[in-house]
């Protein structure tokens, strides 16, 4: 029998893929064919996710001849300096560079300023008559326009990074031509804007990366332009998924979004819950053992692929009591949304604070917010690294 297609066909109302289920009980480390053709193993497990994740001996430098790859064409993967496909030493140099920059401290700095944004997207969606595209009027504005002006790029840019993200994001043979152009649009464009910060240094957060360094150690123009890119992808795409995801799945729980309007301290744990539940990407970061690894459900091979699935791992009952159950409430909440070991998140803590003001601002402005189709009606973007929804018909 061949294997299994992946990703997995888009589930109503966002669900994880049933295979999912049956794969964590019967074949934890069974084998899935990319849309590259290539075939690698599918880690579903907690346990297994959390070691691929952790363990060095996977490689996430996947530009080595023979490497598996995720797609056709060209990708993120190839984008050697981009510090998600890097491993240690240079992993280790680059990320330490930046740390400070991108400290919960920094993140909090902006917390005021990311509120503002929130509330002024919502004061416009009141000040509409409903109803309204949650999406388009706050779920993906909010992130672009944080990450944007965090990094110092004009609001008349906008549109062309929020295209720029929607086709690196795209998977299939379809997209191969325009993910390449884009991608060299792109870099074009992040050169002109550090050369401009060079020239006219300021005081947002691309200033604070070029004048990063260890010492004497600073970025490569390369390097910069790889992590800036990076940002505005990671930054904007999958908040805004997670913001428009949480939504929908607060308004079809309609009791716990009523008690976040009540009780305003439990946006933290709700937006932890949001994370775990709604977690906004079924495609993982694909890693290459160089080695043989025992993992807890069984041995990869040497130079085999293994693609750690954190939205079924987000599903392990043994990891999280009733894992399908929504609750705003639950504690322990070890969730991998961010991912875990040498390459967790560098921009959580900003993630984080754009979730929990927004979501903060919605309940305390939108007490009465409410979807105006019947959920299973809602409408997902199909062939997207992100499985985010498309639009969000909501009224207040």
């Amino acid at each position: 029998m061949p294997p299994e297609s992946f990703p997995f066909p888009e589930e109503p109302l966002g669900k994880r893929p049933p295979s999912c289920m049956w794969r964590r009980e019967n074949d934890p480390l069974g084998q899935v064919e990319l849309p590259s053709g290539d075939v690698v193993r599918l880690a579903v497990r907690f346990d297994d996710v959390e070691a691929v994740l952790t363990d060095p001996r996977f490689s996430r430098d996947l530009s080595r001849p023979g490497a598996p790859r995720l797609q056709p064409g060209a990708d993120m993967s190839d984008d050697r300096d981009t510090l998600i496909n890097l491993d240690p030493p240079r992993h280790t140099r680059v990320r330490r560079i930046l740390s400070r920059a991108f400290s919960a401290r920094s993140a909090e700095g902006w917390r005021t300023r990311i509120r503002k944004i929130a509330q002024d997207l919502a004061d416009s969606m009141l000040a509409a008559s409903p109803p309204a595209d949650l999406m388009t009027a706050f779920a993906e504005p909010l992130p672009l326009m944080v990450i944007a002006e965090i990094l110092g790029v004009a609001d008349s840019d906008l549109d062309q990074f929020r295209y720029w993200s929607a086709v690196a994001m795209r998977i299939g043979p379809d997209s191969v031509a325009e993910r390449g152009q884009g991608r060299d649009e792109f870099f074009a464009y992040l050169t002109a804007l550090i050369e401009r910060h060079r020239r006219e240094p300021g005081t947002d957060l691309l200033d604070a990366m070029i004048e990063a360094s260890d010492g004497d150690d600073r970025m490569s123009g390369a390097e910069l332009c790889d992590v800036t890119r990076s940002l505005l992808l990671a930054g904007y795409e999958t908040t805004m998924t997670t913001i428009g995801r949480g939504a929908f799945t607060l308004l079809r729980h309609r009791e716990q979004y009523e008690e976040l309007v009540a009780d305003p301290s439990l946006v933290p744990l709700a937006v932890e819950e949001i994370l775990r539940h709604d977690f906004p990407a079924d495609v993982g970061f694909l890693r290459l053992a160089m080695e043989d690894v025992e993992l807890p459900s069984g041995c990869v091979r040497a130079g085999e692929g293994v693609m750690p699935l954190i939205s079924s791992a987000h599903g392990d009952s043994t990891k999280f009591q009733d894992p399908d159950t929504f609750d705003i409430h639950r504690t322990d909440n070890g969730h991998l949304a961010f991912g875990k070991g040498p390459h967790y998140c560098i921009g959580a803590h900003l993630a984080r604070v754009q979730l929990q003001e927004g979501f903060a601002v919605l309940a305390r402005t939108m007490p009465n917010l409410r979807l105006t189709v019947p959920a299973d009606e809602v409408i997902w973007k199909p062939d997207m690294m992100t499985h985010s929804i498309a639009n969000l018909h909501v009224a207040w």
